[in-house]
């Protein structure tokens, strides 16, 4: 009779792992999270000229004019109905047990 190897289910999350750690450490010494954090220092000093501009000149000031949104919408039609779908068993699971619970205690008191 064989013996299982079952030591291939430690070591394959372990090469996993090790291979993304490898990554970050390589992304981070090779200044690549530097390099982006810079970007979004210098549009920030440029916004914050812009503003001190517009202070000096008297023009209306709007913030939605200087900060900068990064929201990237991901969302696809499968992860809008999985969303649709847990909404309302949080909202059966909510309204329905509370409902069950009042009737419960009408019952006893």
């Amino acid at each position: 009779m064989k013996k299982k190897n079952n030591s291939r289910f430690f070591w394959i999350p372990f090469y996993t792992l090790l291979i993304i750690y490898i990554g970050y450490s390589l992304a981070l010494e090779s200044g690549y999270y530097q390099t982006k954090v810079s970007q979004k220092t210098v549009l920030t000093e440029e916004k914050i000229e812009e503003f001190e501009n517009d202070v000096k000149n008297g023009e209306e000031i709007d913030i939605k004019k200087y900060t900068v949104s990064d929201y990237k919408d991901y969302s696809s039609p499968i992860s809008k109905t999985g969303q649709t779908i847990s909404l309302g068993i949080e909202n059966f699971m909510t309204k329905g047990i509370g409902n069950i619970i009042n009737i419960v205690s009408k019952l006893f008191t």
